[in-house]
């Protein structure tokens, strides 16, 4: 496959994948496929409102149905780790919440803090 070729195919994906925040983009015009995608570094916190809808087994995560997070995602039901078992634990499918979390480089979404609304 040509280079120009194969830089056309992986533009749309690039442009996905950095307009969601989540990847640098290198290497894409000389063609070198093992730094086209390179993850960025760091963490953020981010606070917004959603709905409780499941647990993970024994607790270890919650789904939540959360709204829009600004510069970060689009509404839609995600999983949050709880940094300890005592933030979930009175917590029942169908409770709203405000919740602050940390999203870190490594796909993790740890919950710093969460209250009934």
């Amino acid at each position: 496959m040509s280079d120009r070729l194969r830089s056309r195919r992986l533009f749309p994906v690039v442009l996905v994948l950095a307009s969601l925040g989540a990847v640098t983009v290198s290497g894409i015009a000389s063609g070198d496929d093992a730094s086209a995608v390179v993850p960025t570094s760091g963490a953020a916190k981010y606070t917004t409102r959603g709905v409780v809808k499941s647990f993970g087994p024994e607790r270890k995560y919650v789904n939540i149905a959360h709204e829009d997070i600004d510069g970060y995602m689009m509404a839609m039901t995600m999983s949050f780790e709880p940094r300890s078992a005592s933030q979930i634990a009175s917590l029942s499918p169908g409770d709203k919440v405000r919740f602050t979390f940390t999203a870190s480089d490594d796909g993790r979404r740890r919950i710093d803090a969460i209250a009934k609304e």
